[in-house]
């Protein structure tokens, strides 16, 4: 005998699948439910960011101060910085490096750092306390640090950028603009850039923004007169010897100190105030050589500003090109942001600030061409960095993505020997997307953070495919093995398929939900984890009333004879048993 159990769901999908009207409002509901999902793009309910930024327990401070700037000035501005950050509790030490480049770590490397060791540069590597000690994770709090450094520390002109572990690729930044100019006009191409810089400035989320490019500033050449130390009887190696002393400073004796290792050098050099120009004149400078004096051969004391000629001149600037043509970049960080999202209002106030003096064409994607109207000179604007990558990614995950659904889809057509069938079951996994969406929008909502759909979340949404298309399969052969061997009506057939597997189907979907529920406390993998516990829990509700549906036509087609009103077949099915 069998046990009678209250069959809900079989009688609810054959209700469905016995009125026209209800299997419509099934399927219009559904393509709201999707289509509300795709409508959280657009209105950045849910946003995306393809490389998820992971977290870690140190982040690194560049200090920038403008070309031809001292070391001393740059050691003032990162005391500032470390006295600044001292009463964080968050952070464990500091280590700055004045000058030199700081122990290579990924970031480095790509950023070119390594290459940077000037008296106008300095790096201060943070050290944060351990994870479980902290409320905050690093990315919380490089963004709460951030603005109160700046704030405190831009004295003489430094720039001060965070610089965070970079997610994933090797990139100059998270967003870079570089400006290209077929023709060499140096002077203007800098003028774009600095108009730019001006519009990333005034971007919301664009942090850390800098032009990478040499300034000008004033130099002195000290040119030695050859005739005039000739005829004061000095040597030329002997002026040479006490001007680099003076300035640069040299060892020229030594303590013998019986306790110490080494011998211990006596170094002598200008004081700093000494070798300071105030007042940024040449003739100061020959003043203060006029104090320096030499002892000739003749035991006279000849003073340097006599065997010397002061000239003004400027810095030499480097010139980067990349292929060939001049290039300036200007590179920004997105905080706490995806990088997509500034780059479209900074490409929106270029377009509209910039369109009185340049005509401005859309080339290739996002890139834009920008013609001066007077001078009718051409300037290339081109997104780089991170966004690039981004894209790149995209088109290759989708391009999975494409390859997977298409497979799927001639392997059901092989098995079923039916496209519609096919169809069906392909529209039914790519539902799921809907609740991929949503997930990430419950999670964002109680996320201290932005909840990004990330390139995790795609690999979780073409894995979902699978799944689901094998969930649509086990009703089908269910369904199809009944009217065959039971002459089960289509409809009932439908209805008691589904009601035997939705149990089963369950299980499988809890299991996945709990498995993936640790996932979604991982700062790269979250997205994985939040796409299968949304779009398997979404795939559940379809299968139970979206997939009778849209299997119902394909299998009356199949099955002419059974496609009749259940009740009449159901008569039959007794007789004949």
């Amino acid at each position: 005998m069998h046990h009678h159990k209250p069959k809900i769901i079989e009688n609810t999908v054959l209700k469905i699948l016995q009125d026209k009207r209800r299997q419509v409002g099934v399927i219009i509901a559904t393509l709201l439910i999707l289509g509300i999902s795709l409508l959280m793009f657009p209105t950045m309910l849910v946003k995306a960011k393809l490389l998820p930024k992971p977290t870690a327990d140190y982040f690194t401070i560049y200090v920038d101060l403008p070309s031809g700037k001292s070391i001393e000035e740059t050691k003032q501005v990162t005391e500032c910085i470390t006295n600044t950050l001292t009463s964080e509790k968050e952070i464990e030490n500091m280590s700055t490096f004045l000058g030199e480049s700081l122990p290579v770590d990924f970031s480095a490397i790509i950023k070119w750092r390594v290459l940077k060791s000037n008296e106008n540069t300095a790096n201060i590597l943070v050290n944060l306390t351990k994870k479980e000690e902290r409320d905050e994770n690093s990315l919380v709090i490089v963004s709460r640090l951030r603005p109160i450094v700046q704030k405190a520390c831009s004295a003489e002109g430094a720039n001060i950028k965070f610089i965070e572990d970079p997610a994933g690729p090797p990139v100059l930044a998270s967003l870079v603009a570089e400006i290209t100019s077929p023709n060499y006009y140096q002077n203007n191409l800098n003028t774009l850039a600095d108009e730019i810089y001006a519009i990333f400035k005034n971007t919301k989320t664009l942090v850390d923004i800098d032009i990478e490019r040499d300034q000008t500033y004033k130099k002195y050449d000290v040119i030695l007169n050859e005739e005039k130390i000739f005829r004061a009887g000095l040597s030329m190696d002997h002026v040479k010897n006490v001007l680099y002393a003076a300035f640069e400073g040299m060892d020229i004796a030594y303590v013998n100190d019986p306790y110490a290792n080494n011998q211990i050098p006596i170094h002598l050099v200008l004081s700093n105030e000494t070798k300071k120009l105030s007042d940024n004149r040449s003739e100061t400078l020959l003043f203060k050589l006029n104090e320096l004096k030499l002892l000739n051969s003749q035991g006279m004391m000849v003073p340097m500003s006599e065997l010397v000629d002061i000239k003004d001149t400027t810095n030499t600037k480097k010139i980067v090109s990349k292929n060939l043509t001049p290039l300036i970049s200007i590179i920004a960080e997105a905080d706490m942001e995806s990088q997509i999202y500034p780059l479209l209002d900074a490409r929106k106030a270029i377009i509209e600030k910039l369109g009185n003096k340049y005509s401005i064409e859309k080339t290739k994607f996002l890139d834009l061409k920008l013609t001066n109207k007077k001078t009718g000179e051409e300037f290339f604007l081109h997104w780089d960095g991170e966004q690039k990558l981004t894209f790149e990614t995209f088109r290759d995950l989708g391009f999975a993505l494409l390859v997977s659904i298409i497979m799927i889809f001639l392997l059901m057509v092989i098995y079923y020997h039916s496209f519609s069938l096919a169809t069906g079951i392909i529209l039914a996994s790519f539902i799921s997307i809907a609740g991929v969406i949503y997930m990430h929008f419950i999670i964002d909502i109680f996320s201290p953070t932005t909840f990004f759909i990330t390139g995790t979340s795609l690999i979780g949404f073409i894995g979902l495919i699978g799944i689901n298309s094998r969930n649509s399969l086990l009703i089908i052969d269910f369904a199809k093995q009944l009217i065959e061997e039971k002459h089960f009506s289509v409809d009932k057939a439908i209805a008691v398929s589904i009601q035997t597997r939705a149990k089963p189907i369950l299980l499988t979907v809890l299991a996945i939900v709990f498995a993936s529920s640790l996932l979604v406390l991982d700062p790269v993998f979250s997205g994985l984890g939040a796409a299968l516990i949304g779009g398997t829990l979404i795939a559940y509700m379809v299968s139970l009333f979206v997939v009778p549906i849209l299997i119902f036509r394909p299998l009356k087609k199949m099955y002419p004879d059974y496609a009749d009103c259940y009740e009449k077949n159901h008569d039959d099915s007794l007789q004949s048993t």
